[in-house]
């Protein structure tokens, strides 16, 4: 009973990355759980085993994802340094994350919840604010000058982050070193 469970749990695993492979090669609206079955081997009708819908599949991606993005955010910050400094690390864990895995950050930065289902825009929601929410408590601690609005400060570094999904490139500097001129950026202009 044991092995079958393991083997159902392996055999999910599969789907997920096939389909996490699917959607950043040609987006939600153009995969198909054919195309996903074909990936995996798996037959078409099998897959609705493990899914009941290609967006309860992209929901788990996305998931996965953000997992992934949350990992490298936590790993790379010092619980005991100081607030800009924590948020150099957290800004070098998220693009160390994104780039150096770039199915998953084509997942986040190119499919947007405003154009799906109410059911799959608010699961999409919630996991991007469950991963901003690190940087919020971060941000909150910073020394910033008076009047700056924190929330516009935090969505301005968060896009500045995701666009170098975009325009990266990995001859150029490596990813902590775009992270740190990007926080400077923002802190040599708002810092106390």
């Amino acid at each position: 009973m044991a092995t079958a469970l393991a083997q159902g749990v392996a055999r999910r695993e599969v789907v997920v990355e096939a389909a996490a492979k699917q959607f950043a090669k040609h987006g939600y609206d153009a995969t198909t759980m054919r195309n996903i079955a074909a990936s995996t081997g798996i037959l078409p009708g099998s897959l609705y085993y493990y899914f009941s819908s290609k967006e309860e599949l992209f929901a788990a991606v996305h998931e996965r994802a953000i997992n992934h993005i949350c990992t490298g955010v936590v790993k790379a910050i010092n619980p005991e340094a100081d607030p800009w400094t924590r948020l150099e690390q957290a800004s070098r864990g998220y693009l160390d994350a994104m780039l150096n895995s770039s199915i998953y950050a084509s997942l986040i930065v190119t499919e947007f919840p405003r154009r799906r289902s109410k059911k799959l825009r608010e699961r999409l929601i919630a996991d991007r604010q469950r991963f901003e929410q690190m940087f919020v408590e971060i941000i909150e601690e910073l020394p910033l000058a008076r009047g700056v609005d924190r929330s516009y400060w935090r969505l301005a570094l968060l896009g500045m982050l995701a666009w170098t999904y975009v325009w990266y490139k990995p001859s150029g500097d490596p990813p902590g070193v775009v992270a740190g001129k990007l926080v400077s950026l923002l802190r040599d202009r708002t810092a106390a």
